[in-house]
């Protein structure tokens, strides 16, 4: 009688070794990790650790030094990636960054409609219904025609987001999405990413919100000085602490 084994997902993210210097400096020292499909992930870790360089390394908006990077199972991790399959990787994974990002000379449906015309060619019709889906999604349907001037910082974030979900990624980096906002902002934003983690939505999050990686994330990592130095599920990370600096780092911020 034989055995078969159940088979392994391949992750939809990994990455082994990764090095990324800026110059002298070396930014990030051999990262080795993974992000599996419905993970939602957060980093966490003092300023100038490499959390943020590490995102931009994930869909390649940085150059890899060294190291091996695969998402859903493809190399990436060469020095110069192909123009077509930048977009394509970056379709598979998108971003949404501190500052949104959005065109300012474009309405809102049109900054959600520019990606999906151009990079994934589909038909403006098309276009147009999948960007007034995800904009109904995160609550702003009524705000289609605004432009991006006309909105409070929340709401560009969470257009941000609708713009990223209108790719169909297979996971979303967002890179301390919350720390521009006022801090009445904070929590739209918030509601919005929960309510992808709880659909399934692989997520890595750089985030200075504690409760959000305590109570979403299943995984934690905290990033000090370019390396993983602690990970684990978050009960473990936030109440049992093994390494120095992250109780240090953990100090810190209960005394804020």
């Amino acid at each position: 009688m034989t055995t078969t084994l159940p088979a392994i997902a391949t992750p939809v993210i990994a990455c082994d070794n990764l090095h990324k210097s800026f110059g002298p400096i070396e930014v990030l020292k051999g990262v080795s990790t993974s992000f599996s499909k419905g993970d939602v992930v957060s980093i966490i870790g003092p300023s100038g650790c490499g959390k943020s360089t590490f995102l931009r390394c994930l869909n390649r908006l940085e150059a890899i030094n060294k190291g091996h990077l695969e998402v859903m199972g493809q190399n990436v991790s060469a020095a110069k990636l192909p123009r077509q399959a930048l977009y394509h990787l970056r379709s598979q994974v998108s971003m949404v960054f501190q500052h949104f990002n959005l065109f300012p000379h474009l309405t809102v449906i049109e900054n959600l409609m520019l990606a999906p015309r151009r990079v994934l060619k589909f038909p403006a019709g098309d276009c147009h219904d999948l960007a007034s889906h995800y904009l109904a999604k995160v609550g702003l349907a009524e705000r289609a025609d605004a432009y991006p001037e006309q909105l409070s910082g929340g709401q560009k974030q969470r257009v941000a987001i609708a713009r990223s979900l209108c790719m169909k990624p297979v996971a979303i980096l967002f890179d301390e999405p919350t720390s521009a906002l006022d801090p009445e902002l904070v929590g739209e934003v918030l509601g919005v990413m929960r309510q992808l983690a709880e659909e399934g939505m692989t997520m890595v999050v750089v985030t200075h919100e504690m409760q959000f990686a305590r109570e979403v994330s299943n995984r934690v990592l905290f990033f000090n000085d370019g390396v993983i130095e602690e990970e684990g599920v978050p009960n473990e990370v936030f109440s049992n602490p093994s390494s120095d600096r992250l109780k240090a780092f953990l100090s810190r911020l209960s005394q804020h």
